[in-house]
């Protein structure tokens, strides 16, 4: 297989120059450099399927000839290498990742919306992905242990939550994960918790009621936390904004920590387009400032985050 060069680039907020590096001088910068990594994917495999609903997920597999860290919550951008149309990168968080002897297998799951989507799904194996990452922060699992972490998924916000369900059951953290969707077809990685977590740590909700309970996963995540009467768990989610608006609220009334991993659109992933504000508490007149998702985040600490009501 073809070794592709790839390129290290200084983070907004370091003193790390640009500069096209090899494999070996990166490694040992990236211990104490934040850097992302500029370099081309070898298509594995692309699982597409649709569920009962309508809605479409591929489930893309990618094999990189590039060792690097990636940390529960990152994400990378990606786009086909052949295509022209659309110009920007889609940002994708992490599902999977697996260090290989000679590289890094890494796996994502996406929904299918618009073009960008669109030009994923049409990916075969052999075929090259232009990949930027890993970007963003990670979660604090640190306050998690002595207790017990509840994950919340919204659809496809399971991917950002599975490689952190490996982390905090390594560390003996239990662990369990409410995951809700349109259909039973619509719970993304469902399967993969299950073998990960055990299938009674694995509740689920949906809106046609076709797996688990029928209606919003935030309603089990509630009755579970008025059921429990230990030291309080902390709370890890990720899926959309309302979802994790309803979250924040349950979490806030119950007095509990929680940690929200954001989705958005977004250009280029580094804190250039500034297309991925976000409002954040302050002291100023209006209550808030902006953030970015890509480089304050993607997690944030629910009590951070300013809701407009």
């Amino acid at each position: 297989m073809r070794r592709f060069n790839f390129r290290a680039y200084r983070v907004p907020g370091t003193n790390f120059p640009a500069a096209e590096l090899d494999y070996g001088l990166l490694a040992d910068r990236l211990r104490g450099d934040r850097l992302l990594i500029d370099a081309i994917a070898i298509v594995e495999r692309n699982q597409l399927n649709q569920s009962a609903s309508g809605r479409r997920y591929g489930e893309l597999r990618l094999k990189m000839t590039n060792r690097v860290e990636v940390r529960p919550g990152q994400f990378a951008m990606l786009k086909p290498h052949a295509d022209f149309e659309p110009l920007l990168r889609r940002a994708m968080a992490y599902y999977r990742c697996e260090d290989l002897a000679d590289g890094l297998r890494v796996e994502f799951i996406y929904q299918i919306l618009g073009r960008g989507t669109q030009s994923l799904s049409r990916l075969r194996p052999g075929d090259m992905v232009d990949l930027l990452g890993p970007l963003g922060n990670t979660y604090d699992t640190q306050p998690a242990r002595g207790r017990r972490a509840l994950l919340v998924a919204g659809g496809v916000g399971s991917a950002a939550l599975y490689m952190l369900a490996e982390n905090l059951r390594s560390e003996g953290v239990e662990t369990r994960l409410f995951i809700g969707g349109a259909s039973a077809g619509d719970l993304p990685g469902v399967d993969r918790f299950e073998e990960l977590l055990g299938a009674e740590n694995v509740i689920c909700a949906t809106i046609d009621g076709t797996r688990g309970t029928e209606g919003f996963v935030t309603e089990p995540l509630q009755d579970h936390l008025r059921s429990i009467e230990a030291r309080g768990p902390i709370i890890y989610a990720c899926g959309p904004d309302p979802m994790l608006h309803r979250v924040a609220q349950i979490a806030e009334k119950s007095e509990t920590t929680t940690q929200l991993s954001l989705e958005s659109p977004m250009a280029c992933g580094f804190g250039i387009c500034v297309g991925c504000a976000v409002a954040i508490k302050s002291d100023c007149p209006e209550g808030f400032v902006y953030g970015k998702v890509c480089t304050d985040g993607p997690v944030f600490r629910s009590e951070d985050l300013y809701w407009a009501e």
